[in-house]
């Protein structure tokens, strides 16, 4: 049996787990595998603890005419920097046609 090689400057810790890392099942790639659900390592007072130090994490529900408006406006944020490219290859090719002929 080998033996494990012991290197100079490892001191123990654990970077990442790969523990829950598991094979992929071939035939049905999408199947999520059976796995027992968890608790979470970190005790709840400090759970909630940190949900408040990031807000941005914390899932607030839109109303139907809020996700409209946001939608709207990155559609809009989209069309403008468009314009913006096709107005551009517009000029390009302008300068091209009267340097040429």
């Amino acid at each position: 049996m080998a033996r494990k090689k012991e290197w100079d400057d490892d001191d123990g810790r654990t970077i990442a787990s790969m523990s829950d890392v598991g094979r992929q099942n071939l035939f049905i790639p999408r199947a999520k595998p059976n796995r027992e659900e968890r608790k979470p390592s970190i005790p709840e007072t400090e759970f909630e603890q940190s949900k408040k130090d990031r807000p941005w994490e914390q899932s607030e529900q839109f109303t139907k005419q809020e996700r409209r408006w946001y939608a709207f406006g990155a559609l809009k944020a989209a069309l403008l920097i468009a314009m913006a490219f096709i107005v551009g290859l517009g000029l390009a090719i302008l300068i091209m046609l009267l340097l040429w002929s």
